[in-house]
């Protein structure tokens, strides 16, 4: 429904036509958020063994500032998780592969960044010059073997003690934190979306807030008086 909406009006007649339904408070609060919000870093967890903590991943992303979140060979049930989530999965883009060669086919121009215990790079000297989406695996096993053949990098999160392995959402908190914060300082602001994608996802922000049914029924109600307006003043 979303994504219909989206594609019916265009995106700024979508803000202009629902910001006067929005508190001051609200339009503001995703004015900051979005100036925060980092595309070019994004996380991906492949088969993830509870899918809860896999949940949990999306609200420290979305938390940190991350946009886009993917789950590889997922088994998820309708409506599950979304008391972990809390209400994250309004504001982020879960995407969603069958396998881990669809995730690996539509990577673009990410590096795909795999964690694991004996990863040759570690966590705080990866460069922070390229696009990155950081693999984890699900909480039993960690990453598959197929999948560390297409990572482009194998790093490991810092450890100091006697256990063997972080939580899943601590791991993929840990690892997000750090990295963003030092690519927030060489970027000098907070966040990298341009103008078009600040507007975009602006629209969707705006669409959630309200929710879509209720924003669907303003939308039609009057972009279609508008164009109606527009249509009688063009008759001779």
């Amino acid at each position: 429904m979303l994504t219909e909406l989206l594609k019916v009006f265009p995106n700024k007649k979508i803000i202009e036509t629902l910001a006067p339904f929005l508190t001051e408070e609200r339009i503001k609060t995703i004015d900051q958020v979005l100036g925060n919000r980092i595309r070019s870093v994004q996380a991906a967890i492949e088969g993830p063994y509870n899918i809860h903590n896999g949940f949990a991943v999306i609200r420290t992303a979305e938390a940190l500032g991350i946009s886009h979140v993917h789950f590889i060979k997922a088994q998820m049930k309708k409506g599950q998780g979304k008391s972990t989530a809390k209400g994250t999965l309004k504001w982020t883009h879960l995407v969603r592969h069958r396998s881990l060669k669809d995730f690996q086919d539509a990577k673009g121009g990410f590096l795909i960044a795999g964690a694991c215990a004996n990863g040759r790079e570690r966590l705080e000297t990866l460069s922070i010059d390229r696009p990155v989406c950081f693999l984890f695996g699900n909480e039993k096993d960690g990453i598959s073997e197929e999948a560390k053949k297409g990572c482009d990098i194998l790093f490991r999160v810092p450890m100091f003690g006697m256990v063997e392995s972080y939580n899943l959402s601590v791991a993929a908190a840990i690892t997000l934190y750090d990295f963003l914060r030092r690519k927030r300082k060489e970027l000098q602001r907070n966040g990298d979306l341009n103008e078009e994608e600040i507007i975009e996802e602006k629209a969707c922000f705006y669409i959630r807030s309200l929710g879509i049914e209720k924003a669907n029924e303003i939308l039609k109600r009057y972009l279609s008086i508008g164009k109606s307006l527009a249509s009688n003043r063009e008759s001779p």
